[in-house]
């Protein structure tokens, strides 16, 4: 069991970037939660609990740079933090995700 915060930057907000992250790790099987940075539009704080090779594939597709979804959401750089950010002080969560009010109009890659 592994458990990792990092936070994100490149085109991460407005482009459905924590739905798409979320969506990812439900079809992982991993528990998430993604937060954007409310002093920086281009960062979103992440965090992920779960198999550490599940959780490890999922970080090299983020890095890889290509979009993850439709809307052009992409990773630019990938920062982990030396500290855990609990699931629950994350905006959007493995638990609470579908309670949004999301676009339907957005292709998930992730």
């Amino acid at each position: 069991m592994k458990k990792i915060s990092f936070y994100v930057t490149g085109n991460v907000q407005n482009v459905m970037f924590r739905q798409t992250f979320i969506r990812g790790a439900q079809q992982r099987k991993l528990a998430g939660g993604a937060s954007n940075d409310a002093a920086d539009t281009n960062r979103v704080h992440c965090s992920l609990v779960g198999d550490a090779a599940v959780i490890d594939e999922m970080i090299g597709k983020l890095q890889a740079g290509k979009p993850i979804n439709s809307w052009q959401a992409r990773v630019e750089s990938l920062h982990v933090y030396d500290h855990f950010i609990e699931l629950f002080e994350h905006q959007v969560t493995t638990d609470n995700v579908s309670r949004f009010n999301w676009s339907p109009n957005v292709e998930f890659y992730l």
